[in-house]
Parts: structure tokens; C-alpha cells; sequence
């Protein structure tokens, strides 16, 4: 190959990049130029023969905006550079509330309440006219009043202890009761009273003293003759005895009160047995006949 040749070659090949880099800024002018006219026509109202007569015309900072955004337009479209974000202008921006006005919710209509049943009115209960319950606790002997007596009603559970002169009170609906009364050194008794609305029932109970005592007296004599029958023994069921004395006579003085069985024997003669009731206060006289 010819010298001349290789250097005309380098030389063409050279000069590739030059016309590359003409023909990128003859392509921008190219679709720069028409950007500008329309704008100037379109934001400013100049005429394409104004502007193009006075390159000295200054466009308003605006306008100058628009033209950088479609110059860069330009040249994002032909690959140079990255794409712009869109600037908003004055006259988009939206002049509304920054917040919708709320839509007022409905209110709730009131739910209508169930009528109440009127109760049925309950039949009164006649109430239950007051009875009373009064009366005295004495000793069955001295007729004493008996002080500190215990007094209780049944049905009630209830108890009453009796005064100074023996006496207790129960205020009790009507009815049937059982009354009883009972004193430390006596004798438990008891009573059924039955008593209507408004009524004062007056009772009296006369217990007996435990330590009250009563005497035995008597004769022995001969079923026959009727002569006294001396040294006879007599002997009461508790253990005591007697003998008869001459005129066929004994005695118990002192005998707690209750029914006892006398035995009576004597020598020659069959024996004999009776009862006797001992009351307290009281003398008790009982006789016996014996037989051969």
C-alpha cells in the first residue's frame, strides 16, 4: 500500500468524530428553535416575525422556565441527560381547602321502649288481731307466789321468768299452746291453752315443792277385840319404820310428799299392807286391823 494512501485514510477517519459531534448540535438547534417560537407566540403573544427580527428580546422568568424545561425535553428525547420532573406552574396550583368538608353522619333514630307490664296488685293479707297469755306461778301448799319461775310457750320457742309476785305475760298470735312451767325445787307442770284474736287468757299454775313434806299417822289394833296392838312394826316403802306404842299408836312426822306402801306385822297376827298419798302441808291418818 501506497503511503499516501494510509495518511489520506487516518485522516478520513479522523474526522468521523467531527462530524458527529456537528451533526448532534445541528439535531439539537434543530429541535430547539421550533420549541422557542411557539412558546414566544404562545405565552408571550409575539408574533414568529418579532421575535425572530429581535434576538435581543429577553423572554419573562416564566417563560424562560418553559424554554429550560423544553430545551432539557429536547434533550432527553434524543438520549442526553435525564428526564426532568414536570415543574407546576402558578396557574395549576389548587387554590381549594386543604381537607374535604366532612358529610354529617346521620343520626340514629331513637328505638322505640317496650311498654312494662303492669305488675298485678298482690291481695293484701289481713293482718292478724293480737292475743295475750298472762298468769301466776304459786306454791301448791303456802299459796305463795314462786319467784323466778321459768314460763315457756310451744310453738313460739319463747320463755318468760316470772316477777316478784309469780307472774308472766306472752303476747301470742291466736292460737292452741303449750304452757309449762317448772322452779328449782318443785315440780315441772304444764297447761294447753287456746286463745282467740284480742283475748287475755289468764292461767295459774301451782307447782309442788320437792322438799315439802307431810306426816303419817295411825292405829293398830286387834281385828276382833279391837284392843291396841303394841310393838307392831310399820314400815313405810322409802325404809323408814315405826313401832306402836300402848294404845297401838305410831307416826311418821316428817314424809316427803308422794304415794308410799305401809306394811304393818305383828307377832300372832297376819300382815297387812295399804298405800297412802303424802301431801305436802298435810297430815295423812291410815288405821289397821289385824287378824289372828
Amino acid at each position: 500500500m501506497k503511503p499516501g494512501t494510509t495518511r489520506g485514510r487516518w485522516r478520513r477517519t479522523a474526522l468521523l468524530p467531527l462530524f458527529g459531534v456537528l451533526f448532534w448540535i445541528a439535531s439539537v438547534g434543530a429541535s430547539t428553535i421550533p420549541g422557542l417560537l411557539v412558546l414566544g407566540v404562545n405565552v408571550h403573544g409575539l408574533s414568529l416575525a418579532s421575535y425572530a427580527g429581535d434576538p435581543e428580546q429577553h423572554l419573562a422568568p416564566v417563560s424562560q422556565q418553559v424554554v429550560q424545561d423544553l430545551q432539557q425535553g429536547a434533550l432527553g428525547d434524543h438520549g442526553i441527560g435525564p428526564t426532568p420532573t414536570s415543574t407546576v406552574r402558578p396557574s395549576d396550583a389548587w387554590t381549594g381547602s386543604s381537607s374535604p368538608s366532612p358529610t354529617p353522619a346521620p343520626s340514629a333514630l331513637p328505638l322505640p321502649l317496650p311498654s312494662a307490664t303492669p305488675l298485678p296488685t298482690p291481695t293484701p293479707t289481713p293482718s292478724l288481731t293480737r292475743a295475750a297469755i298472762n298468769g301466776q306461778v304459786i306454791d301448791s301448799v303456802t299459796r305463795l307466789p314462786i319467784v323466778a319461775a321459768t314460763v315457756s310457750l310451744s310453738p313460739g320457742g319463747v320463755a318468760a321468768i316470772t316477777d316478784v309476785n309469780g307472774n308472766f305475760s306472752f303476747g301470742v298470735n291466736p292460737g292452741t299452746y303449750s304452757v309449762t312451767a317448772s322452779a328449782t325445787g318443785y315440780s315441772s307442770a304444764g297447761q294447753t291453752v287456746t286463745v282467740n284474736g284480742g283475748q287475755n287468757q289468764i292461767i295459774t299454775f301451782k307447782l309442788v315443792s320437792l322438799t315439802a313434806t307431810g306426816s303419817i299417822k295411825g292405829t293398830v289394833t286387834d281385828s276382833v277385840t279391837g284392843a291396841p296392838i303394841v310393838g307392831g312394826a310399820v314400815k313405810l316403802s322409802d325404809g323408814l319404820v315405826s313401832l306402836t306404842d300402848v294404845n297401838g299408836n305410831f307416826s311418821f312426822p316428817a314424809v316427803l310428799y308422794g304415794t308410799y306402801t305401809i306394811t304393818v306385822s305383828a307377832n300372832g297376827y297376819a300382815g297387812q299392807t295399804q298405800q297412802v298419798i303424802v301431801k305436802p302441808g298435810h297430815q295423812t291418818t291410815i288405821n289397821f286391823q289385824l287378824a289372828r
